[in-house]
């Protein structure tokens, strides 16, 4: 499975962007989000932004800047009954703001 990057004449064609999911949630049930993914997806990539960084790290290692209030963001991308997903996880002060969104791809 492969990323299929939309392009200019994508859009010119009418062909459809992905839906864009927004959700706010509490501490606790973002928490749920990675113990969820660790435990039935399958974790491609985990890239962790905090004051000082910018990298890509385990899920593991984002869960826990996450639980110590040192995210500034967190992207996953993520393959889940077969479909590629990216879960954007912003901190905020009393809820989470979660963005989530199936990617478009083709079968290679």
């Amino acid at each position: 499975m492969t990323t299929k990057k939309l392009s200019l004449e994508d859009l010119e064609n009418n062909i459809p962007l992905p839906e864009i999911l927004q959700a706010e949630w509490a501490k606790d049930q973002v928490l749920q989000l990675f113990a969820d993914l660790a435990a039935g997806a399958k974790v491609q990539h985990v890239q962790l932004r905090t004051a000082t960084t910018d990298v890509p790290v385990a899920l593991e290692t984002a869960e826990a800047a996450f639980a110590a209030n040192e995210a500034h963001s967190i992207q996953v991308w993520y393959i889940f009954e077969n479909e590629l997903w990216c879960d954007t996880i912003m901190p905020g002060n009393s809820t989470t703001k979660i963005l989530r969104n199936r990617l478009p791809s083709e079968e290679r």
